[in-house]
């Protein structure tokens, strides 16, 4: 740990352990627990690191807030027959840019295991749905036995 000492021109200066600059006190901040008073590292080298610092919370920031859409998760499954899941992990990161995701999210998807939002359960259930007018509609023009036309529709939900 660097102490402030006085040089032959008798300033009080302070030698910076990151930047190996000796450079006068007043460039330091105070700190009461250190010997001298004063912080460790230079007043420079202290913002430089609060900068970088604040950069990588902003990144992982950015990172966290994205939330993966459904075109987002199209693409990674048409990838699937074509790359590996790391890299589709890693060319998912290059085109889609500020986002990442990690291989065990890229497997849960090929794997089928990510969850539809709410939005498009509700429309996929619309599209198995069908109203009773519609398939009254559809059994006028039907040629077989009620029961046949039935197992036809079954696949379907019935809307009342």
């Amino acid at each position: 740990m660097a102490i402030a000492y006085y040089d032959e021109a008798g300033n009080y200066v302070k030698e910076c352990p990151k930047c190996k600059v000796t450079k006068p006190t007043e460039e330091y901040t105070k700190h009461k627990s250190n010997k001298d008073g004063l912080s460790f590292y230079c007043g420079d080298c202290n913002r430089a690191s609060i900068r970088a610092r604040n950069q990588r919370r902003a990144k992982k920031r950015k990172q966290k807030s994205h939330k993966l859409l459904e075109h987002h998760i199209e693409w990674i499954r048409n990838q699937q027959l074509n790359l590996s899941v790391r890299q589709t992990a890693k060319e998912f990161s290059k085109r889609f840019h500020d986002m990442t995701i990690a291989p065990s999210t890229v497997q849960r998807i090929f794997s089928g295991k990510v969850h539809l939002t709410k939005e498009k359960k509700k429309q996929k259930e619309e599209e198995n749905t069908i109203s009773i007018y519609d398939m009254i509609q559809e059994a006028d023009s039907f040629d077989g036995d009620v029961e046949e036309y039935l197992e036809t529709k079954s696949k379907n939900k019935v809307k009342f």
